[in-house]
């Protein structure tokens, strides 16, 4: 379905420039014709150029992404993800229903997370291999402890570089104590430079020891073939992309002290549609399939690369973080500007102006993890802020 409705788009207007500037066709001579389906052909195939994927087009540290996620098995239903691979083809989602879950991803700079989490992942020389060079700010681990621990401060860590994209890495605060795990041996979500007909095979593993509490640990098959490419249409936008297809096999490893129990979970395999867009700097679409149904497809509804989010970063401050009541905000220079605090889904929860100096009184706002936006003078920084009493 995608690659007939790409090719009727592209020979009507590849029809109509060439008439524009070669007069019209003549379509009653054999050879006329053949000529003819020869040169459409030829604009055809050069009328969109096909993405290539790599560490200067791909997520970096400051960016921030707003999805849309749907979840609702009646509308799922009503998707046609076109699983057939191929390549100028074109999937329109553009008239979605604004039905789904807000889900924000932050990736934030090593030196806003927590000290020991920088020193651990940001450190070259204490990392190695699992250096990193962006961390993803989680509502939830990916792995659970079936424990009623309180975490907090969980991230993800991730390194883009000429090679790929890694996951190195978890990390979070558990009761107050930092808990970090380090793979083995990275996961390779991406391999490049990446375009059309690449296929990746990369296995990953980590094991972790929490004294206390126990042993967990993950590893994992992923199998990533880059299956098609062309125009995605979304509510938001259109986007020139790349789609890649994932099948993931991963089995946890889970051992609770308390207990004395545990053993391996062998999760079903996911398999997932990704479209990445070189324009967007990142992942636009994503479509899962467990046991070969559609459970979740989430898309773009606002990106916005805060690559200057670096640029007088150290002159942005928040203090004391964790609070309790209230914080104080510093902004560079002596200058003013404003500030927006959103939850982890990305609803705004609070905004308001700043002076070069402010204080804020946090005492409504319940217990968790909060991102602020400040701005002043076009420039932009995210911070994260932890409420805690």
């Amino acid at each position: 379905m995608a690659r007939s409705k790409t090719a009727l788009k592209t020979h009507k207007l590849d029809y109509l420039i060439f008439s524009k500037y070669f007069g019209p066709i003549d379509l009653t001579g054999t050879m006329r014709t053949l000529t003819t389906i020869l040169i459409l052909a030829f604009f055809s195939s050069a009328s969109m150029a096909q993405p290539i994927i790599d560490q200067n087009n791909f997520v970096s540290a400051g960016d921030v992404f707003e999805y849309q996620q749907l979840a609702n098995p009646l509308l799922l239903d009503m998707l046609d993800i076109s699983e057939e691979g191929g390549e100028n083809l074109v999937w329109d989602f553009s008239d979605l229903p604004n039905e789904g879950i807000d889900v924000t991803d932050s990736y934030f700079p090593l030196d806003s997370t927590p000290d020991i989490f920088n020193l651990f992942f940001g450190n070259p020389f204490i990392a190695g291999e699992n250096f990193s060079n962006q961390a993803l700010e989680l509502a939830v681990l990916d792995f659970e402890i079936p424990l009623p621990l309180q975490v907090e401060s969980a991230f993800q860590f991730y390194r883009t570089d000429d090679e790929g994209y890694f996951i190195t890495g978890n990390a979070a605060q558990i009761e107050g104590i930092p808990l970090l795990s380090a793979y083995d041996t990275l996961d390779r979500v991406y391999s490049f430079p990446l375009g059309f007909g690449d296929v990746d095979t990369n296995s990953f593993y980590f094991l972790t020891e929490a004294p206390g509490i126990g042993t967990f640990g993950q590893s994992g098959f992923r199998t990533s073939q880059a299956d098609a490419w062309g125009e995605l249409m979304l509510p938001g936008g259109f986007y020139d992309c790349l789609r890649v297809r994932t099948e993931l096999d991963v089995t946890d490893t889970l051992y609770i002290d308390f207990t004395e129990s545990g053993g391996q979970i062998v999760r079903p395999q996911q398999v997932s549609y990704t479209w990445i867009s070189p324009d967007a700097g990142g992942v636009v679409a994503e479509a899962i399939y467990l046991l070969d149904s559609l459970v979740s497809f989430r898309y773009l509804t606002n990106e916005s690369a805060l690559s200057n989010i670096e640029v007088g970063v150290e002159d942005f401050k928040l203090y004391p973080n964790p609070a309790s009541s209230l914080v104080k905000l510093t902004l560079p220079s002596g200058l003013s500007g404003k500030y927006e605090i959103l939850d982890l889904t990305g609803r705004p929860v609070r905004t308001g102006s700043l002076e070069p100096i402010s204080t804020l009184d946090i005492t409504k706002l319940p217990e968790g993890i909060y991102l602020i936006n400040l701005s002043a003078s076009n420039i932009v920084v995210t911070k994260r802020l932890v409420i805690n009493r």
